[in-house]
């Protein structure tokens, strides 16, 4: 069993590597999907042992250094969650991906992912990490610079963060194993609980080192979580690649952020940041400051999502504001909010993973991304079609689909936790989320079909069955949600939520996702025999728009595929006109400007300067006693 952690992990990368090498149409296909399936079969296989509490680990030494990873019960949910993702990638990319070079970097980004999500020390995590983004970056880099450019700098900063962090707790424990400072956090954690009281200690990290540490690698998972304001890389990234790989970007690589705000601050330094930062209306301080960054993401980007008129920004957008709903679940600092947190991981995965298999389809079909060019395509691609709504109905919340499952668990853990502002926060989210899918959904499918989209076929198999897969476990974690509970309890060792696979109890409140589905298909079948057999309908042909009894003009055309949210636009015309892209991109400049400036002033070609500059070195190397 120790054997199959390595395959899990360089199963993908050596695949996508004979793949670019030999680059042969239809070889580097299968052997994607090979290295693609490896993993999840391995994982699968696993399960047992992991669900039982047991753990199959692997360890080798690279240098002075040892690298450990293990696959272990919270390990594991990570990484099957990444794995399928893999899966329904590369079925995608058998379609869209057109050289080696896609296949490369793609599986290389599944192997660096599960590395991050199986390692046991800080150089296997920041090693993977690095891998991870490097891998990310170049297949962003092939369909555009400026995008890869803007995550590449957002990812270094990200990057140097976890560095110098990594780097004070070596500095302070010498340990860079994860088991090793756990319990240095812990043990730290009760000698400051007892200077709290008087009792005269010693503490390995001070008051200030916490800050740091919180600070360092916040920055460092917000980035990779595209959270507010790091958020900034994420739309033009996601959307400018190919949309199949993205179904693993957005899908599982904005996870290892999550990941690493549940593992390394969460359960590595949870009791140590709450003892050494305190508490803020009752609330532990880090929780309540991570409960507001995903408040803020989530209106934030659902209000851009509504605005967008190209497909691929809507779905990017959406998929910075749904991870806001987990690092909000996160902050409520409670074992429910918590479990609300991890179900959403997953609920997430598969239903913005099936969206961008429903994007890559279509454009693939089409060769179109904006709203205006669609329309009347569910005649054309009626299974496509269904996996859309299948899609629509989870990132919206409504059952019995996984999405409303997992949503219902953060409501509950908000309102539980007496936190009404971020509670007000989802609700707003989860209505501008309903009305961007709307129109997802009838400019795409609905209404009248532009004549050069009337020979559009239905997407190729392999998408098709990785829509299925995907939509699949959107339906059966969303009839039987108490699955993915059941496993989630595990993760804690105790009963947060108590029902059964069907109906989830919580100390708010009960879910029954059993009833509700039936109660919909009986509603649906009486609403289709009134329609079909009651109904006095008849088809009616196609019009212009009107406003008011006036035809719309081409200037304000409100139709659902054009403009059709421009009204809103209008009204938020004020805070439109400030963007943290536009900050960035200014503070880049003039960071340029001061360096050019401090390149001209010191490096003038004077060797008379340089021999000063010498001496002062020297100087302050004698005055501090290195001399």
């Amino acid at each position: 069993m120790i054997s199959g952690v390595p395959i899990i992990l360089f199963a993908p990368i050596v695949a996508g590597i004979i793949a670019w090498v030999l680059d042969v149409r239809g070889v580097r296909e299968i052997l994607g999907l090979v290295g693609a399936v490896i993993p999840v079969a391995y994982l699968i296989k696993m399960y047992p042992t992991v669900a039982g509490g047991g753990s199959v680990t692997y360890g080798f030494t690279l240098g002075s250094f040892s690298m450990n990873f293990a696959v272990n019960t919270m390990t594991w949910y990570f990484a099957i969650i990444g794995a399928v993702l893999g899966l329904a990638m590369a079925l995608g990319m058998v379609s869209t991906a057109k050289s080696g070079y896609n296949w490369l970097f793609a599986l290389m980004s599944f192997t660096a992912v599960l590395g991050v999500f199986t390692a046991q020390d800080f150089v296997s995590f920041f090693l993977f990490w690095e891998l991870m983004t490097f891998a990310s970056f170049m297949m962003v880099l092939k369909y555009n610079r400026h995008a890869s450019l803007k995550y590449f700098i957002l990812s270094v900063i990200g990057a140097y963060s976890m560095l110098l962090a990594i780097a004070l707790i070596y500095a302070r424990t010498g340990a860079l194993d994860f088991a090793t400072i756990s319990k240095m956090f812990a043990h730290d954690a009760q000698l400051t609980g007892l200077s709290t009281m008087g009792y005269k200690t010693t503490l390995i990290f001070s008051r200030t080192d916490m800050i740091l540490l919180f600070t360092f690698f916040l920055t460092a998972f917000g980035v990779k979580a595209a959270a507010f304001p790091l958020h900034v890389w994420a739309p033009d990234a996601y959307s400018e690649t190919d949309p199949s790989y993205t179904t693993f970007f957005s899908g599982a690589l904005s996870k290892a952020g999550v990941y690493g705000i549940f593992y390394v601050l969460l359960m590595m330094m949870g009791a140590k940041l709450y003892f050494s930062l305190g508490t803020f209306h009752g609330h532990p301080l880090f929780l309540y400051i991570l409960a507001w960054i995903g408040a803020v993401t989530v209106v934030v980007a659902s209000f851009l999502a509504v605005l967008q008129e190209d497909l691929r920004k809507l779905l990017a957008y959406s998929s910075v504001g749904q991870v806001g709903y987990i690092l909000l679940a996160i902050g409520t600092g409670t074992a429910l909010g918590f479990s609300g947190a991890l179900f959403h991981v997953l609920s997430h995965a598969i239903f913005k993973g099936l969206f961008w298999l429903v994007t890559a389809a279509v454009i693939l079909r089409t060769g179109k991304t904006k709203f205006e060019d669609f329309g009347g395509l569910a005649e054309k691609m009626p299974i496509t079609f269904a996996m859309g709504l299948v899609a629509v109905l989870s990132l919206a919340g409504i059952p019995p689909m996984a999405g409303f499952a997992s949503k219902w668990l953060i409501y509950e853990a908000a309102i539980g936790a007496h936190m009404p502002l971020v509670a007000g926060a989802i609700f707003l989210g989860s209505a501008l989320a309903f009305a961007y899918v709307v129109r997802f959904l009838y400019s795409l499918w609905f209404g009248q079909r532009p004549s050069n989209l009337d020979d559009v076929k239905e997407a190729p198999v392999p998408l098709l069955v990785g829509m299925g897969i995907l939509g699949i476990l959107n339906i059966v974690f969303g009839i039987a949600p108490g699955l993915v509970v059941e496993y989630i309890n595990k993760l804690f060792g105790r009963p947060v939520i108590t029902g059964n696979y069907y109906k989830l109890i919580t100390p708010t409140g009960t879910y029954n996702a059993l009833s509700v589905t039936l109660v919909l298909i009986v509603g649906i079948v009486i609403a289709g025999l009134l329609y079909v057999y009651g109904a006095n309908a008849r088809k009616v042909t196609v019009t212009d728009t009107y406003q008011s009894g006036n035809p719309v003009t081409e200037d304000y055309n409100l139709s659902i595929r054009r403009n059709f949210y421009r009204p809103l636009a209008e009204a938020l015309d004020f805070w439109l006109k400030y963007s943290w892209d536009r900050f960035y991109e200014r503070l880049g400049r003039l960071l340029e400007d001061f360096a050019d400036v401090l390149r001209k002033s010191f490096y003038n070609g004077n060797v008379q300067s340089y021999s000063w500059y010498l001496a002062i070195i020297l100087l302050i190397l004698a005055l501090w006693g290195v001399l």
